[in-house]
């Protein structure tokens, strides 16, 4: 019996010690995607500015919510092949935070306003052929 207690805990120890599975591209997308489509709904349920909110506090939101997706995508496992591609994802992401901040405390500068909100519309555009090109559709934002 001392033996049988004995294998056990050894079975036990190498289960313990041995490596978990690398993630498939098919679990890295759907969990990136899943991540997209909570963001996609945080921002789709904002209030529009500047009948409904005023554009800095829509663009507060709208960093808080890109914010939280890029952390939550930096947290996943990535497969080694798509590495790359999700450094440029959650870069791109980081860009559209720091240009809806930048919105957010522009005041009355419309010069700077227009600036902003071409700088956001080619960081989506970017992010659309990314996120299209690694088969992560569900991670597209309006088409600008």
């Amino acid at each position: 019996m001392n033996a049988r207690v004995v294998a056990i805990c050894l079975g036990l120890l190498a289960a313990c010690g041995s490596e978990a599975a690398p993630v498939t591209e098919a679990d890295y997308l759907a969990d990136l995607q899943s991540i997209c489509v909570d963001t996609t709904a945080t921002l789709d349920a904002l209030p529009r500015p500047p009948e409904q909110i005023s554009v800095a506090d829509f663009a507060t939101s709208a960093a808080g919510a890109l914010d939280n997706e890029a952390e939550r995508a930096r947290a996943l496992d990535v497969p080694d092949e798509l590495a790359d591609d999700h450094r440029a994802f959650v870069r791109n992401t980081d860009e559209q935070v720091t240009a809806w901040r930048s919105i957010a405390t522009v005041g009355d500068d419309s010069a700077r306003l227009d600036e902003l909100t071409v700088r956001i519309g080619e960081l989506i555009r970017g992010r659309n052929d990314l996120v299209d090109e690694i088969g992560a559709t569900g991670c597209r934002r309006g088409d600008v």
